[in-house]
This record gives C-alpha cells, sequence and structure tokens, in this order.
C-alpha cells in the first residue's frame, strides 16, 4: 500500500499544466502523504530521487519528458522503490511505451497506486551513463540533435521530423563493426540503433515488435542505405503496415554490444549527445519498477 510520494516537477518541459492541484487532489483523495521538488538544472532529478528514496518514500512522481524520468530511473536502479510518471514533455515515449494515459489525472491516479500495477523495465549501460530508450549513432544521432529547444517548443514532436528532413539530404554511409556477444560483424549503412524500446512516443506507432523493455535483450538495427524504397518499407512498418523489407536493415538482439565506424559517428542516449563512436553498451535486465496501467 502506498503511503507516502515524492514528486519531482520539471517545469521546462512541455507545455503548463495544472500540476501541483492535481497531485495534490488525487493523493488527498488516496490518502497519500506527498512532497515535491522542482528541478532547475540537469541532475537536479537525479539528486532528488536519490534523496527520496534514502528518506524512505513509497513512489518516486516524475513529472517532466524522458529526459527527467531518465534522471530519475537511473537514481533508482536496483531499488524497491517504483517510479510513476505524469507524462509532461514534448515526446513522452518511455510513457507510452507502458500504457501510462496523458491525461494528467489518470497518470497521477497510476503513480499514487489507485489503479495499475507495477512493471520492471530493462535499462542499458554505456560507461557510467544508463538509458532506457535507446542509444543512435549517425542519422538516428543526427537529426535528434539538430532539433534544437526552439524549434521543439514551436512544433512539439514534429520538430524531429522537420531536422530529419534537413539531416537526410546528405546521409554518407559508414562501415560499423559489431561486436555482439563475441560475434564479429561488420556491414556498411547510414544509421544504427541500439533499442530497449520500439516506440517513437505515438500510441500504436514503434520501429519494431520484437523490441520489449522487459526481455533482457537489446535490439541492434542498422539501416543500409537511404533509398526511397528502403525507408518506405521500414516507415511502413513501423506504421503496422505489413513487414519490412529484409534487405533495407541489418537486425540483431544481444546483450553486450561494441559499436565502432568509420568514419566516427555522433552518439545520442535518450535524446542527450554522448560524443562519438566508438562505444561500449551492456543491458541492465530488470532495472527499475515503474507503476504502470494494468492491461500495460
Amino acid at each position: 500500500m502506498i503511503k507516502r510520494i515524492h514528486a519531482i516537477i520539471n517545469p521546462a518541459a512541455g507545455q503548463p499544466k495544472p500540476v501541483l492541484h492535481t497531485i495534490n487532489s488525487v493523493c488527498h483523495s488516496a490518502g497519500v502523504d506527498w512532497d515535491v521538488s522542482i528541478t532547475k538544472d540537469s541532475g537536479d532529478a537525479h539528486r532528488f530521487a536519490k534523496k527520496a528514496a534514502a528518506e524512505g518514500v513509497d513512489v518516486v512522481v516524475v513529472f517532466g519528458g524522458d529526459g527527467t524520468v531518465m534522471e530519475v530511473a537511473s537514481a533508482l536502479i536496483g531499488s524497491q522503490i517504483s517510479v510513476g510518471i505524469l507524462p509532461g514533455g514534448t515526446a513522452n515515449v518511455m510513457s507510452v511505451e507502458l500504457g501510462i494515459p496523458g491525461d494528467l489525472e489518470q497518470a497521477c491516479q497510476i503513480a499514487c497506486g489507485q489503479s495499475g500495477t507495477i512493471r520492471t523495465v530493462d535499462m542499458g549501460r554505456v560507461g557510467e551513463q544508463y538509458f532506457m530508450l535507446r542509444v543512435g549513432i549517425g542519422f538516428a544521432a543526427e537529426h535528434v540533435i539538430g532539433a534544437t529547444r526552439e524549434m521543439k517548443d514551436r512544433y512539439g514532436v514534429l520538430a524531429y521530423t522537420m531536422s530529419a528532413l534537413q539531416t537526410m539530404k546528405d546521409l554518407p554511409v559508414a562501415r560499423y563493426r559489431l561486436m555482439l556477444d563475441g560475434q564479429q560483424h561488420e556491414v556498411q549503412g547510414i544509421t544504427c540503433r541500439v533499442d530497449n524500446s520500439a516506440n517513437v512516443g505515438i500510441p500504436g506507432l514503434s520501429m519494431t515488435t520484437d523490441t520489449s523493455v522487459s526481455d533482457g535483450l537489446l535490439d541492434v538495427t542498422i539501416v543500409r542505405n537511404a533509398d526511397r524504397d528502403s525507408l518506405y518499407s521500414i516507415m511502413s512498418s513501423a506504421a503496422g503496415h505489413g513487414t519490412p523489407n529484409p534487405d533495407a536493415f541489418h537486425h540483431w538482439q544481444a546483450r553486450e554490444i561494441t559499436i565502432e565506424a568509420d568514419p566516427p559517428q555522433d552518439v545520442i542516449g535518450d535524446g542527450e549527445p554522448w560524443g562519438k563512436t566508438p562505444i561500449t553498451i551492456n543491458v541492465v535486465p530488470q532495472a527499475v519498477r515503474f507503476r504502470v496501467a494494468a492491461s500495460a
């Protein structure tokens, strides 16, 4: 039974919403005590979550986008304290992946234990850094880096599409050298993704049907080239229209992954720049407990 929660709020995320009023109303109805911290800088959410865990709360509730959720989750790896998400960012990919409703009051009811259940989720690790969703290399990184804060504030999730269209004008082909659970592969492609979640933040739209945030595996995908037929095949599959052409990409699943690229390429982890290749990635199975809708 949930008796005490700590809410962490990123006031810079998404559009303004009556967050405190909703948390207070739902917690009062559920008989749950609550406290709140407001983030100002990167790293605040991680620090607040660590402090709340040390103080013995039952749930850390986070209002913000995927970056803020990631900070909180990374602070609670291996803990029995669960994370509740109140979607407040631009894309909110993790909340869509976990079936958490966009309605603030319903999401708060799940976070406070009035409905829903617990789902344990894997995470990925790169050195001392963690990710919940994916690592992107090459085009998968460059189009996210190109979506500026001004674009996201003005166009929302469409900012990523606009940046992608701009980036696609000149996509170089790289040679990737991969070590996947001890097996070596060398292929060419325009971009590489290492996914824990296939979701892209839109209900019903995902990059594959095989990827799961709870299977103890990471999915490695390399798109071979940027020709029209390949991109159409991949996007049609993501929208649920047929099976992607296997000639359009390479796909593997692994627990330990090392990736080199020639020439070296940009890397992002859950939307944050992480330098350039080479990179080594490991899965952290069953890392964090999330409060989710009962059907998730």
